[in-house]
């Protein structure tokens, strides 16, 4: 009796994991549309935020946020989780613009990461993800409004 318990508690439990943290498609499309609202704020720690979680679920769908991002970015932060997020993704259009940043940008800083972000591309193209490292994205030195992101990794 006890092993029949025991076993009903691990299969509910596995159950409810699977319910609480596996998303269903509408979630997810649910997820990507909130994102896509939060990109298009004022906000600009909202719309960095927004940016790279739309990087990591690869959305096709924030190619143009993202791009119009990239070009546009009032901050070096922004334009840099841009081009990140837009090297997660993997468009033909996005590494495009990455790659015109390396050129075009006016902030040295911009130019190195992306030109890091491209390399890796590169590097990698042939393999079906590009995974960043929590570690990775905090040495980028991020910084909003004299916050700095490596003091949230700590």
């Amino acid at each position: 009796m006890k092993n029949l318990s025991t076993m009903a508690i691990i299969v509910l439990l596995f159950l409810f994991s699977t319910a609480t943290f596996g998303f269903s498609e509408k979630k997810y499309k649910q997820i990507e549309d909130n994102l896509l609202v939060g990109i298009n704020t004022e906000n600009r720690g909202l719309q960095v935020s927004c940016a790279f979680f739309l990087g990591e679920l690869k959305s096709e769908k924030a190619l143009i946020p993202l791009l119009k991002m990239l070009k546009s970015g009032a901050t070096e932060e922004e334009r840099i989780i841009a081009a990140l997020s837009l090297c997660k993704i993997r468009s033909e259009q996005g590494m495009f613009a990455v790659k015109q940043r390396i050129k075009y940008d006016e902030s040295e800083r911009v130019q190195k990461l992306c030109s890091k972000f491209y390399s890796c591309y590169l590097a990698n193209k042939n393999k079906s993800n590009m995974n960043v490292d929590p570690y990775e994205v905090a040495d980028l030195n991020l910084e909003f409004n004299g916050i700095k992101l490596a003091d949230f990794a700590k």
